[in-house]
C-alpha cells in the first residue's frame, strides 16, 4: 500500500468524522430566512444571480493543506496588542485565526487596538513558535490519486471563435422560440483593438443586428478597454445559441433617441421595498425616487442621489437611492438603492424593466452603527421576493434582481479565450470543470449568509476563495459555463454579507483615505483615546452597548472578512455583466484594504500597503482591479489609480532599487520564522509567490513601473527552478515550493548574498547531492515522495507547488533570463495536480 493511498484512506475517515461534527464545513448555511421569488427566473441577459434551485455548496469536501498553514502555529501565538517597532511595518501578528485581532474582519470601528502609531522604545512583537509542515492530506475532489497531471501549458479547451474584435454566444434558456430579445453584457477588449475613433457593429450568425455600446473604461492609449453592450435579436430559437460578433465598422444602430425616464414613468412601472422592524414600517419606491430625481434635475452621471448608468435607444439605466422612510422619519441605519434598467419596446416605449434592489447598512459616519432585525418584501408587480427574520449585519448589504414584465430567457456566454487574452485576468491552463462538479454547485443566494465563502476568512486551511481568483470565478474564467457563472455570482453576492462596506454619506461612494487620511480600523482604540485632532476628525463611530472593542453586542456577526485571505470580489462579475452592484462590491473591497490599516503605517493618504506579504499581495490585486475596471468618468478612478501608482513606486524604491540580494520582500512582516535555532530568519516563499503574481497582474494590466518590479522579483522564482543547472550545490527545484526558507543568519542581520546560500542553510543535509537523485529523495523525503515529485503536496491543486505556480508563471513571462527553462522544468515534473475542478492556481505564462 503506497503512502498516498494510506493518506487517502485516513482522509476518508476524517471526512466521515467531519460529517458528525457541527461547524466542520465552511460551506454555505442552509437555515436562512429567505424565500424564493414567486416565479423562479432563469439566467437572464448575463445579470441574474442564479435563482434556480440546486443542491447547494461545494459539498463537505475535505480541505487539503493550506497555502497559509503556518498561521495556526505561528501568528496565532503572537500577541496582537503590541505595535511594531517602526512606523513603516505592521506586526506579523496582524492576522490570527481566532478572530481576536482586527484583521480577522470584524469590519467596523470596534476593531481591536493593535495599530497605534509606533514608538521606537516599545518592545518588539514576540516571535512566532516554530512551525511544522503539515502531513500531506488527501487530494481534493476531482484530483487523481495516481498523480495524473493536468497540463500546465495551453490556453482553454473550448473551441472559441476568433471572429471580430470580440464575440459571444446568446444561449436560449427557453423551450419556445422568442422574438425581439434584448440582452446586455460586459465586454473587455484587448488594448488597441478598438481605437477611440472607431465604431462597433454587431452581427448574429452573419446577419447585422442593432447594437448599443456604453463605453466605460479605456486603455492608456485611448483604445476601448471595457464596455457594456446591448444587442437586439429579432429571433432566438428554442435551444438556439447564435454567435454575436462585434467588429469595427459602421454601426448598425439602434436608431432614435435614448430610452428616457419620462417614457418609463409613462408606464405603470414601480418596484417597492417594504421593511418591517421593531422601530417601524419603512418603505421605498423606485418609481418615486426616479421621479423625484429627474424632476429636480439631480440625476447626473455620478450624482449622489441618482446616476445615469446606461443611456441609448435599446436600454437606459438609472441608479437611484435614499433613506427608508416611515411615518416617524427615516431609518437611522438602512438605505435602499434601485438599479433600474429599462428596455425599449422598439416603438418609443418601454417593454420590460430589470430592477436590482439593494439594501444597505453601510454608512461610514452615521452615529451608532448596529445590526438591524427586520422582514422585507420587494415587489415589482410581476415578481416578488420575501425575507423573514433577517439580522442585517452592520456595514453589510444584500440585493435582489427582479423583473417588471417578462424577462428574456437567455444567457450571454462570453468568449473565455478572449477574456484571458485581454489581460484583464491571467492566462489559465487547458482545464474544464466537469459536468458532475458544476451540476451540484450553489445556485441560491441568501442575504446575510456566506454561500461557499469561508465564514471566518482568517481560519487556517485551504479555502476555495484563496488565489488570484476564487474557485467559482476561476471556474467561470476557464469555461464561461452558465453553471459556473451562477456559482460565481452567488458567491460574489454572498460577500455582501461581510462587514467591510463603508459608504461616505457626503460623496455617496466607498470611503476614500484621500478624504479621510487618518481613518483606521486597526488603530481604532488609539484614535479614540488620543488627543490628536487629526485622528479624531476621521474617527469611525463604534457600536453602542459596550466600551471595549473588538465588538459590542449590537454589531456581532459570525462572518469575518480578513485582509490576508480576502478573495477577489466583484471584479470578473462586473466585467462580465456590467452590473453596477458588482462594480461597487469591487470598490468596497479596494476601499477597505486601505482604511483598515493603521494610518501612520500606510503613510496616511498615500496608502502604502504593509503587513503580511500575502495580505499585501491580495490587497494590491484588489486595488489594481478597481483601478482597471472602474469607469473613466467615475470619481473613484483617479483615486484607485493614485493608490496603485503610489504602491508600485514605493515597491520599486524599496525593492528594485535597493532590495534584498535574494529578490524578496524582507521587512519585519516577511521575515518571521525561527529556523536552525535562530529567531526571525526565515520567510514564506509561497507568500512571495503570491506577491510576484500580483505584480505580474499589474504588468498585464499595463501599470507603469510594474514590469520593472516584476523583473526584479522574478529572479527569486526562476532561481528556485534553475540554479541547480549552474552549480552542483545550486538550489534544487524539488524544494522550489518549500514551506519556509532561511535568508539570514540572525534576526535583523543582512540577507544572504545569494539564493544558493539560502538553500544551503535551509537544507544543509542536501549539500553535495545531485538534484533529484534517488539519494537526495531518500534523505529528505523519508519515503514519502518519489523522484520528480516536488515537496509540499505536488498532487494537490492547493498544495505549495500550486501556490508557487502563479508566481512562476508571471516570472516566466517577465523576460528574465532562464524564464522559459524554469517553466519547462516545472511543466515537465512527474507529479502534478488535476486542476479541472479546482483551477484557482492553474495560471500559466502568456508566451
Amino acid at each position: 500500500m503506497t503512502q498516498k493511498v494510506r493518506v487517502s484512506m485516513f482522509a476518508n475517515f476524517l471526512v466521515f468524522f467531519c460529517f458528525i461534527l457541527p461547524g466542520c464545513s465552511s460551506g454555505g448555511s442552509s437555515d436562512g430566512g429567505s424565500e424564493p421569488i414567486t416565479s423562479p427566473a432563469p439566467v437572464t441577459e448575463q445579470a441574474g444571480s442564479g435563482s434556480s434551485n440546486g443542491e447547494g455548496g461545494s459539498g463537505m469536501e475535505m480541505p487539503t493543506e493550506s497555502e497559509d498553514e503556518e498561521e495556526e502555529v505561528t501568528e496565532e501565538e503572537v500577541t496582537n496588542d503590541t505595535p511594531p517597532v517602526s512606523g513603516g511595518n505592521e506586526s506579523p501578528a496582524e492576522n490570527g485565526g481566532d478572530g481576536s485581532d482586527p484583521e480577522a474582519g470584524e469590519g467596523n470601528a470596534d476593531g481591536d487596538s493593535t495599530g497605534a502609531p509606533a514608538d521606537p522604545s516599545e518592545p518588539e512583537t514576540p516571535e512566532p513558535e516554530q512551525p511544522q509542515e503539515p502531513e500531506p492530506d488527501a487530494p481534493v475532489e476531482g484530483e487523481s490519486e495516481d498523480g495524473e497531471a493536468t497540463p500546465t501549458t495551453g490556453g482553454v479547451s473550448q473551441e472559441w471563435s476568433d471572429a471580430g474584435v470580440s464575440n459571444f454566444q446568446v444561449q436560449s434558456q427557453s423551450d419556445r422560440n422568442q422574438t425581439d430579445v434584448l440582452v446586455t453584457a460586459g465586454q473587455v477588449f484587448a488594448q488597441g483593438s478598438v481605437q477611440s475613433a472607431d465604431s462597433l457593429q454587431a452581427s448574429a450568425d452573419g446577419a447585422r443586428i442593432p447594437l448599443q455600446v456604453d463605453a466605460k473604461a479605456t486603455w492608456p492609449d485611448g483604445s476601448l478597454r471595457h464596455a457594456i453592450v446591448t444587442v437586439r435579436l429579432p429571433q432566438l430559437a428554442a435551444g438556439g445559441s447564435p454567435l454575436v460578433v462585434l467588429d469595427v465598422g459602421s454601426s448598425e444602430a439602434a436608431t432614435g433617441g435614448p430610452v428616457t425616464a419620462g417614457q418609463l414613468l409613462a408606464t405603470s412601472f414601480d418596484t417597492t421595498l417594504d421593511i418591517s422592524s421593531g422601530s417601524g414600517n419603512y418603505q421605498a419606491s423606485a418609481r418615486q425616487m426616479l421621479q423625484n430625481a429627474t424632476g429636480s434635475g439631480v440625476c447626473t452621471d455620478w450624482g449622489v442621489q441618482c446616476k445615469q448608468w446606461l443611456s441609448g435607444p435599446l436600454v437606459s439605466e438609472w441608479i437611484v437611492g435614499g433613506p427608508l422612510s416611515a411615518s416617524n422619519g427615516d431609518h437611522d441605519n438602512l438605505a435602499a438603492y434601485f438599479h433600474i434598467r429599462a428596455y425599449s419596446d422598439g416603438s418609443g416605449g418601454v417593454a420590460r424593466v430589470r430592477v436590482d434592489t439593494v439594501v444597505e447598512n453601510n454608512w461610514a459616519y452615521k452615529s451608532a452603527p448596529r445590526n438591524v432585525d427586520y422582514e422585507a418584501t420587494v415587489n415589482t408587480g410581476t415578481e416578488s421576493y420575501n425575507v423573514s427574520g433577517l439580522t442585517h449585519y452592520d456595514h453589510a448589504r444584500w440585493h435582489k434582481v427582479l423583473w417588471w414584465q417578462e424577462s428574456p430567457k437567455a444567457y450571454v456566454r462570453l468568449n473565455s479565450e478572449q477574456l484571458q487574452e485581454s489581460r484583464a485576468v491571467s492566462r489559465y491552463a487547458d482545464v474544464t470543470p466537469t459536468d458532475e462538479f458544476l451540476d451540484k454547485q450553489t445556485t441560491v443566494y441568501e442575504p446575510m449568509k456566506n454561500g461557499d465563502q469561508t465564514a471566518r476568512m482568517g481560519n487556517t486551511g485551504a479555502q476555495p476563495s484563496i488565489g488570484p481568483l476564487p474557485r467559482w470565478t476561476s471556474a467561470y474564467v476557464v469555461s464561461s459555463d452558465p453553471r459556473a457563472f451562477n456559482w460565481m455570482l452567488v458567491n460574489d453576492d454572498s460577500v455582501g454579507s461581510y462587514s467591510f462596506h463603508y459608504r461616505d454619506e457626503q460623496t455617496g461612494r466607498p470611503l476614500e483615505i484621500t478624504r479621510h487620511p487618518y481613518v483606521s480600523i486597526a488603530a481604532f482604540s488609539f484614535a479614540n483615546n488620543t488627543s490628536k485632532s487629526s485622528w479624531k476628525k476621521d474617527l469611525l463611530p463604534k457600536c453602542p452597548g459596550g466600551s471595549n472593542p473588538p465588538r459590542a453586542e449590537e454589531c456581532k456577526t459570525p462572518l469575518d472578512f480578513n485582509i490576508a485571505h480576502h478573495p477577489s470580489t466583484g471584479y470578473v462579475s462586473y466585467l462580465a455583466t456590467g452590473d453596477y452592484y458588482y462594480l461597487e462590491e469591487m470598490q468596497f473591497v479596494a476601499s477597505y484594504v486601505e482604511l483598515w490599516m493603521n494610518a501612520q503605517y500606510r503613510d496616511y493618504e498615500k496608502g502604502h500597503l504593509v503587513g503580511q506579504v500575502r495580505g499585501q499581495a491580495w490587497s494590491l490585486r484588489s486595488i489594481l482591479d478597481a483601478a482597471f475596471a472602474t469607469p473613466d468618468e467615475d470619481p473613484l478612478k483617479s483615486y484607485y489609480e493614485g493608490l496603485v501608482e503610489n504602491n508600485i513606486a514605493e515597491y520599486n524604491r524599496e525593492l528594485t532599487d535597493s532590495g534584498s540580494p535574494i529578490h524578496v520582500l524582507n521587512n519585519s512582516s516577511a521575515v518571521i520564522y525561527p529556523m536552525n535555532g535562530q529567531d526571525r530568519v526565515g520567510i514564506a516563499p509561497w507568500q512571495q509567490d503570491f506577491f510576484t503574481w500580483a505584480v505580474g497582474h499589474a504588468a498585464d494590466q499595463g501599470v507603469e513601473g510594474a514590469d520593472r518590479l516584476l523583473k526584479w522579483l522574478s529572479t527569486f522564482q526562476i532561481g528556485r527552478m534553475t540554479n541547480w543547472k549552474g552549480s552542483a550545490d545550486g538550489y534544487c527545484w524539488l524544494q522550489a515550493a518549500v514551506y519556509k526558507l532561511q535568508i539570514r543568519d540572525v534576526k535583523g542581520g543582512e540577507d544572504y548574498a545569494s539564493l544558493d546560500r539560502a538553500y544551503e542553510q535551509t537544507f544543509p543535509e542536501l549539500q553535495g547531492l545531485e538534484c533529484n537523485s534517488q539519494e537526495m529523495v531518500n534523505l529528505w523525503a523519508g519515503g514519502k515522495y518519489d523522484r520528480g515529485e516536488m515537496s509540499g503536496y505536488a498532487f494537490s491543486p492547493t498544495g505549495f507547488p500550486s501556490n508557487f505556480q502563479i508566481g512562476l508563471a508571471m516570472a516566466a513571462s517577465s523576460g528574465v533570463a532562464d524564464g522559459d527553462l524554469a517553466w519547462q522544468i516545472f511543466a515537465d515534473r512527474d507529479v502534478q495536480p488535476d486542476y479541472s475542478n479546482y483551477s484557482n492556481f492553474a495560471v500559466v505564462p502568456r508566451e
